[in-house]
Formats: C-alpha cells, structure tokens, sequence
C-alpha cells in the first residue's frame, strides 16, 4: 500500500478543523471581553437593550409593553440572564456568546480560501476587531452567518439549502425585520446565481423551498401575533412609525476630505480611516457586482466566498448608511473585510492574499481605537474613566455617564419615596435597570418628532403611574436645536413644566434639570 503524501497528511480533516475554529472564535471573543468587558457605559443605545431585557425577564411583551426592537434579542438576553444574572456585564456576555456564532461563521468562511493557521488567526482578530460596541455585536454576527450561509449554498444548491438559508432568513427577521430583509436581499442574489443553468423546475422548487424555510423560521413572531392579545396591533404601529420617520436619525456621511484637521493625532487619523471606509464600501460594492455578475458555473464555484460576501454587503451597506457614524459602519465591514481578503486571495500575486488580513487588521484597529475598550485606558485625557459601581458591579465609565448615574442613583434612592415613580427623559433607559427601577411609561427612547396622539398617550401614562420624578436632559441631539426635547415633544414638555417644577439639588451634569410635581393633572 502507498504512504499517504505529506500534503494529505498534513490537511486536516474538515469536522476536526471546524472544531478548532470554533474554539478559536470562543478564545478571541472570550478573551477580549476578559480583557475590556467593563469598560465604558452608554445609558442611551445599551441602556434600551438592558432595559428591554429586563422588562422581558419579568415577563412584559417587546413592542406591546415597552418601546423595543423585535424581540429575539430580548429573548436572547432574558435566557442567558437566567444563568448569567441581571447586571450589565452579564448582558454583555451574553452579546459575546452571540458573537461567537458570527465570528465562526466567518472563520469557517475563510478556511475557503486558506487553512493556514496565522491567516485564520489573523481573519478572526480582524471580525472581533469589529464587534464593537458589543451590544450591537448582533447585527455584525448575523451578517458574518448570512455570508457562510452563502457560501454553503454555491458549494451545493440543494433544496436542503436553500431550506436552511430561509429558515435562517426567517430566524433573523425575529431578531429585527431590517436582518429579515438584508438576509431575503442577499438570499434573492444568490439563489439567482446559484440557478443559472437550471431547467424551469428548478427556478420554481428552490425558491419554494427558500420561502417554506422563511415560514419555518418566522414561526416563534407569527405565533406570537397569534396567541400574544395585543402584540399584532404594537407590531403594525411599530412598522409604521418606521416608514414614517425611519429608523435612525440621519447625519453626514463622514468623507475623508470633511475630517476636522484640529483633531488630537490618533482622533484625527481614526476619523480619516473612518470616512476612507465609507469610501471603500460603495467603491468594492460597484467593482465586485460588475465581476460578479460575469460569473457563471466554476467561476461561481471558485469565487464563492467573494461571492457571497459581496451579495450581503450590498444590503447592509444599507445599514451603514442609514446612519453614516462608525457604530453603523460597523455592521457592514466584517462581510466587506472578508470579500476583500477573497479578492486579494484569488489575485495573480500570491503575497497579496497573505497580506491582505493581517494589514486591514492593522487598518481596522485604527479606524476602531476608540471603541476598544483598553485603549478607551491608555488614550488621553488621564483618568477620563472613572470606576463606579453599576448595579453591582464594579465598572470604568466617562464622566458625562458617571454624572448622569450618580443623579439617578441619587433621584431613587435619597429623594423619591418607595412608591414614587422616577421617569428618565429623553433616552436615558439605562437608568432604570441601573438603578433597580421599573419604567412608568412605554416610552423609553424619544429623541424623534412624537406625533400628537403619540404624546397624549404619554401624558395619560405619566398621570396614571403616576410620575412623581422626572430627569429630563434637554440637549440638542446630534447639535440640532429642532432635535431638543422641548421640540420633539412639545406637549408632554408643556405638561411637565405645567405640573412639575425644578427641584434645586446639586451635582446635576449641565443641560439636566430634575423636576418634581407639585400638582396633579384635574380629571
């Protein structure tokens, strides 16, 4: 009998090094969280996630109950709390074991083009490099999975396949119908790639077979529309506040030519970096559609993790524009880091696929210096984190958050009686899981124009908790003096300015006045 060949011998087996890879995922995003995993707090975007969870685990309905995102990822959050416990680092790490799904996914879509162990090493760094801030780790993760899902497909477009990619799309959509979307885009562009040169029967069963898996999938929303009293109403009104005043508030695309050159070295060189990726993501988008689309048979086969990372990137560039800052870009650059590794892979010059992921490591770790959490400790001005207690746990927050937790700590528990309502305006939700206190009304994020029947609906709720406290920080979000409270919701601030007034404490942070009622609203 002939010895195996070295070559043989030294290739791992797929199962064994898909185990690997999977530990190797766990490993980095176990170990950086280690690392930084209390550093920083945001009482705004986290604070919606922490306090929507918290409603969930005691038993409230995203959306029905309380403003919120689709629920899986409140589902998500609420299981793992079960076992993690209900302090914020503990949401956190559940963000983690979330992400080391994607950060697998995308390390089992890399072996396609090298199982070299440092260019594996590498990919990975480079995706949790992304993965900031972790409570928005779902968006990226679920794109890195669409990606592999992707891939899985070109490999062999069985009707097994396309089954499993729309049950993942349909999984995706429960934890936010803009996945459910990006993931149905993505999954029309490649079912379309994958058909070419299939009879008739085969552009009708495999998309059948897609859209039966989206069923499947979407079953735990649909039956929640079925059997929850409620939830179907909230879900349509939710939808239409969408196409209504969207999702996120919109701001200037950051190019690199609009770069304030007064910025400190590493703030300016990361806001360089930043608008040369909002350059980058368009400019890969156009050149790699156009190759793409030339593709047929082999070449499918060939170029299949170009391919997919590219049919998901389009999509999500979506996202990233939609709010053009670096939280929001963040969820498109782990599928267009990998489609450029891919086109670097397949270039005539063997160096440039080895040096592709370790330089746009470097790249992104620049571009994301002041998301990272233990450079947030190295980086200037000294002792701008300062140690504070957060329900429990001992955490590095900035100033401007240890202020605003020091006054609703002190709100609760040295001004407002045991039975008194504390409310947190306009989006300062965290304050309620931090300081241990329920929301008095549905609203927990209002930085939007709040139609009138929206704000009586509100004033409603403030009268029947009722609402003896408010925190209201009235800044002009985003600079925009349109965008103060006063002006979103005029009146609900004319009611509160009606029957509260300022009480006089010290050691507010500036712009956040405390008020306490004096009168109760007649019948």
């Amino acid at each position: 009998m002939n010895a195996p060949s070295p070559a043989a011998t030294a290739r791992p087996h797929p199962a064994a090094l898909a185990s690997v890879l999977v530990l190797l995922a766990a490993a980095l995003s176990l170990g950086w969280f280690w690392v930084d995993g209390t550093v920083g707090l945001n009482l705004a975007d986290e604070g919606y996630l922490w306090c929507g969870v918290e409603e969930v685990a005691r038993g409230r309905v995203p959306m029905r109950d309380f403003q919120a995102y689709d629920p899986g990822r409140y589902l998500w959050g609420a299981a793992w709390q079960r076992v993690l416990g209900a302090d914020l680092v503990a949401l956190r790490l559940s963000c983690v074991f979330f992400q080391i799904l994607g950060v697998t996914a995308g390390l089992l879509t890399a072996r396609r083009l090298s199982q070299d162990g440092l260019f594996l090493f590498a990919v990975g760094l480079l995706l949790c490099v992304w993965m900031h801030p972790r409570y928005k780790c779902f968006e990226q993760s679920i794109a890195l999975m669409a990606v592999y899902g992707g891939v899985l497909l070109l490999e062999r477009s069985t009707l097994q396949r396309h089954f499993g990619l729309g049950l993942f799309t349909g999984l995706m959509a429960v934890m936010g119908r803009n996945h459910g979307v990006y993931c149905a885009v993505a999954s029309a562009l490649l079912i379309a790639l994958a058909a070419q040169g299939r009879s008739l029967r085969g552009w009708l069963t495999n998309p059948a077979c897609w859209a039966a898996g989206v069923v499947f999938g979407y079953l735990p929303q649909l039956l929640m529309f079925r059997v929850v009293p409620d939830y179907w109403p909230a879900f349509q009104q939710y939808l239409a506040g969408i196409f209504t005043k969207g999702n996120n508030l919109p701001t200037r695309v950051p190019w690199p030519w609009l770069v304030d050159m007064t910025l400190p070295n590493w703030s300016w060189l990361a806001a360089l970096l930043t608008g040369v990726c909002f350059l980058v993501l368009p400019g890969f988008l156009a050149l790699a559609l156009v190759r793409v689309l030339q593709m047929k048979g082999e070449q499918l086969q060939d170029r299949r993790v170009l391919v997919a990372a590219t049919c998901v990137t389009l999509p999500y560039a979506h996202f990233a524009f939609s709010r053009p800052d670096l939280v929001h870009l963040g969820h498109a650059m782990p599928t267009l880091l990998l489609g450029l590794i891919a086109a670097a892979c397949t270039a005539p010059a063997p160096w440039l696929g080895k040096l592709a992921a370790p330089a746009l490591l470097a790249v992104s770790t620049l571009t994301n210096l002041f998301q990272i959490g233990f450079a947030q400790q190295l980086l200037p001005p000294p002792g701008g984190l300062q140690p504070r207690d957060v329900r429990g746990r001992t955490m590095l927050v900035g100033a401007a958050e240890a202020a605003l937790l020091a006054s609703g700590l002190k709100v609760v528990r040295e001004l407002a009686g045991l039975d008194e309502h504390v409310l947190f305006l306009p989006n300062l939700p965290g304050l309620y899981p931090a300081t241990e206190h329920r929301p008095p009304i549905r609203q927990l994020y209002a930085i939007f124009p709040t139609e009138l029947r929206e704000e009586a609906r509100m004033i409603r709720e403030v009268e029947d908790a009722p609402v003896q406290w408010v925190l209201l920080r009235d800044y002009p979000t985003d600079g925009r003096d349109d965008l103060r409270f006063r002006n979103t919701n005029p009146l609900l601030f004319a009611h509160l300015s009606r029957y509260f007034t300022p009480f006089p404490t010290g050691g507010l942070p500036a712009g956040v006045v405390l008020l306490h009622r004096t009168a109760r609203q007649s019948p």
